[in-house]
């Protein structure tokens, strides 16, 4: 990692363009999409060290006896699941004199854009096992959602995509367990079709789908939508997996450290020479956050159709 400067800050296209703070007024940037994984999951206590939850793995029965019979004991077993947390970090180093320059609002956005990379990679980690800044797998081989083995391949027609969610809902509540099913996360592209699905007539079946909007629902089921879900974010490639859906109880999740914005100007913290030597000044945000996959038979995946240079190539 190198310290930016002015230079490199503004090395994008366009970006040696732009004007300082007292009169940029325009917002250059969107801010990304934030995680979906916590808002769909059932939240649980995490603490540092191994987290245990209780699964239930065998349930009582009731049964029926007549007049003067004996009465019928029944069975519960219970299990456990660990959830071990991890730490995510994400930090920029700058010059002292591109601090004090503040170029177009730079320093402005930082909090927030640091926050939303700590976003991403909860959603990354959770669904796929993946690090942000290489897409390489997560040591330890953790459990993600992508690992199920329920899925659903879809066609990429519009008059299709309706009857596939469902084929995907029928194999998991169609399981031989008592599984539930509370929502869908989708990839935008699963969302333009399901906009773009239409009648005989030419009719939009969905009208209620905005272009470019929020969708919140569908079908009843609670909805969130994220480019993290196809895991085509930062350095992480494209899975091919435009949405993930189930009971999203049996996904738990919990921060042990609440995400904050740390200034620092001594040391050398990611490894780039002393910052006072320097004369530069770090930031740093982090969270430690762990997850657990009660049962993978509880979601499903919805894959796009591998076209011929991707299954190729």
């Amino acid at each position: 990692m190198a310290t930016l400067t002015e230079k490199t800050l503004l090395g994008g296209d366009g970006g040696q363009s732009l004007l300082p703070r007292t009169v940029a007024k325009e917002i250059w940037k969107e801010a990304t999409a934030e995680a979906i994984v916590p808002s769909l999951a059932k939240a649980h206590p995490v603490v540092l060290g191994d987290n245990l939850v209780p699964v239930l793995t065998k349930r009582p029965a009731a049964s029926i006896i007549g007049e003067g019979q004996n009465k019928v004991d029944s069975e519960l077993e219970v299990g456990a699941k660990n959830i071990k947390p991890i730490k995510a970090v994400v930090g920029l180093e700058f010059t002292m004199e591109t601090i004090q320059k503040n170029p177009a609002g730079v320093m402005d956005m930082m909090q927030e854009e640091l926050a939303e990379a700590l976003a991403r990679q909860i959603d990354l980690a959770a669904l796929h096992g993946r690090q942000a800044s290489d897409g390489k797998p997560l040591s330890g081989n953790p459990d993600f959602l992508a690992q199920t083995t329920n899925e659903v391949v879809l066609t990429g027609k519009a008059d299709k995509v309706d009857e596939e969610l469902w084929d995907g809902y029928n194999l998991v509540v169609g399981a031989d367990k008592p599984l539930g099913f509370t929502g869908f996360a989708f990839d935008p592209r699963l969302v333009g079709q399901l906009a773009n699905a239409r009648d005989k007539e030419g009719r939009r079946i969905n009208p209620d789908i905005p272009m470019g909007g929020t969708v919140t629902n569908y079908a009843g089921q609670s909805v969130r939508v994220s480019r993290s879900v196809s895991g085509q974010v930062d350095e992480s490639k494209d899975t091919n997996i435009r949405g993930f859906g189930g009971d999203w109880t049996a996904l738990r999740f919990g921060r042990a450290l609440d995400i904050g914005l740390k200034r620092i100007e001594y040391g050398d913290p990611f490894g780039n020479g002393d910052l006072q030597r320097r004369n530069c000044v770090a930031y740093m945000t982090e969270c430690i956050f762990g997850w657990g996959i009660i049962d993978l038979d509880a979601f499903v995946r919805y894959v796009a159709k591998p076209t011929t240079a991707s299954s190729t190539g």
